[in-house]
């Protein structure tokens, strides 16, 4: 199965089906529990539930990729088995995916990013409703999957509170820079630097990796006090509020 090509086909048919004005089924019928994967290296295997709530079977493919959304997955080689990689979900059923890590070398001294993919392929359409103005789309969700590796400095939890603010400047607007002195990603829904509806806002959403830094464009100019609000994502895709100081 060429999966470029697959979803390529389907992103295509649904402008045209949008075009002719055609009417489809536009909703996703499996649903992943979760939305980001955490394999802690001491863990055997980790899992995750994809569950059929639609009225028809679909055939499922399951992999990851290093953060390039269009490469081959045949060409990718990273050290972790997907058990299935290809399934069929019946209508009302599920389907646990189990992840196993092989043990080839990742960074000791901070978390690992990649993504989990799942491809979703309706079933053929009947003899009925393939004479009709009818079409037929693959869905694929990605999800953040983060390896941890046994013995990283801190805790998870206290990372975005370790996070350093200051403020900034992009293109000549007003930007908040974040720094992350940490072994952990750290994800940012929203931010605002002091309080009150017409605070100086972000809410693009991103995500400060190990070590890094991070430009968040404001929404106007800063206000008199240094103190920024700021929401972050758990382990379990929960968002957490926090307060720190504007250096």
């Amino acid at each position: 199965m060429n999966l470029r090509k697959l979803v390529n086909s389907a992103a295509a048919a649904g402008v045209c089906a949008l075009a002719m004005m055609m009417s489809s089924a536009t909703q996703a019928s499996v649903v992943i529990a979760g939305t980001r994967v955490v394999y802690n290296a001491s863990d055997t295997e980790v899992t995750l539930r994809l569950s059929n709530v639609g009225k028809t079977p679909s055939l499922v493919q399951v992999w990851l990729d290093n953060g390039d959304p269009n490469v081959d997955p045949g060409q990718l080689d990273l050290p972790f088995i997907m058990a299935p990689p290809l399934a069929r979900i019946d209508s009302g059923k599920s389907q646990t995916i189990r992840i196993t890590y092989t043990g080839e070398a990742l960074p000791t001294d901070r978390e690992s990013l990649m993504w989990f993919n799942v491809l979703e392929v309706p079933p053929k359409p009947s003899a009925s409703e393939a004479g009709a103005n009818y079409v037929q789309l693959a869905f694929r969700s990605r999800l953040k999957f983060f390896f941890r590796p046994v013995g990283l400095q801190g805790n998870v939890d206290d990372a975005p509170a370790s996070l350093t603010w200051r403020r900034g400047a992009r293109d000549g607007k007003p930007a908040l820079l974040v720094s992350n002195p940490t072994p952990y990603h750290v994800t940012i829904i929203e931010a605002q630097v002091g309080e009150g509806p017409h605070a100086p806002r972000f809410d693009d959403g991103d995500m400060v990796v190990p070590g890094g830094e991070l430009v968040l464009p404001l929404s106007g100019e800063f206000a008199a006090g240094g103190k920024v609000l700021f929401t972050t994502l758990n382990d379990y895709g929960g968002p957490v509020k926090h307060e720190a100081v504007v250096q």
